[in-house]
């Protein structure tokens, strides 16, 4: 294969992830809007002012959110075509987790699951923040969607050498040797008998890509039958 066919097939697979990460990870927010839409279109009695302000304030939240979503893809492919790394900044991990996760409440609660945000409340991260809320939306929504009904979610850190790592445990049905290998790996990734999407799997690479622009890693752990847990780590110092 020649150097141009190589540089068409790559643009080709990159304009193919990014649409996938789009209908991946914006269906979630839509469904949300259209959900609480449709609460206001079919209530049988007139809302009260305080129930429209909240159901507002959540549409605006929900497409605030949609908004960073797309921000941190547009400076992931600005990254990419510049080949630059990400400038980061001091953040409150807790704060991150906790509204990375608000797009996720309600099959959490739709499906008992409780999420437990151990992290400190004063935890500090050095990252860019939209690309690492769009690897926390991420890895929560995969937890959710894979959490069996009254399941447990556990994200915990720890620091160590001037590192901070961050852990995200669910205890779903969990991925075997050679799902784990090909997860953060685009080319070889396929879709997974235990229901992984192809496109969960290009978000994952695109997580992987978005964590080494700030010098960090990502990986995973799993027993299957028992859950997974994602694991990501950062430098605790600033760059860029």
């Amino acid at each position: 294969m020649g150097i141009k066919s190589e540089k068409i097939e790559t643009e080709d697979t990159f304009c193919q992830t990014l649409i996938a990460i789009l209908a991946h990870d914006l269906r979630q927010p839509f469904a949300s809007i259209v959900m609480t839409a449709d609460v206001i279109k079919h209530t049988r009695r007139p809302l009260a002012a305080d129930e429209m302000h909240l159901i507002f304030e959540e549409l605006s939240n929900t497409a605030a959110k949609s908004i960073e979503l797309l921000d941190g893809l547009l400076y992931w492919v600005k990254s990419k075509k510049e080949n630059s790394t990400g400038k980061t900044q001091s953040l409150f991990l807790n704060d991150l987790i906790h509204e990375a996760n608000s797009l996720y409440l309600y099959d959490q609660i739709s499906n008992n699951i409780t999420l437990y945000n151990i992290i400190p409340e004063r935890q500090i991260i050095c990252a860019h923040k939209e690309m690492l809320q769009f690897i926390n939306r991420n890895i929560l929504s995969n937890a959710t969607k894979y959490s069996r009904n009254g399941g447990t979610i556990g994200v915990t850190c720890s620091e160590d050498s001037g590192w901070i790592t961050v852990a995200f445990t669910d205890r779903g049905n969990g991925m075997t040797d050679n799902q784990l290998q090909t997860l953060f790996n685009l080319q070889d990734n396929e879709p997974p008998a235990s229901g992984y999407l192809k496109s969960a799997g290009m978000a994952m690479s695109i997580c992987k890509d978005m964590i080494e622009r700030m010098n960090g890693k990502i990986w995973a752990e799993s027993i299957p039958g028992e859950g997974t847990t994602f694991y990501y780590s950062l430098p605790q110092k600033k760059n860029g």
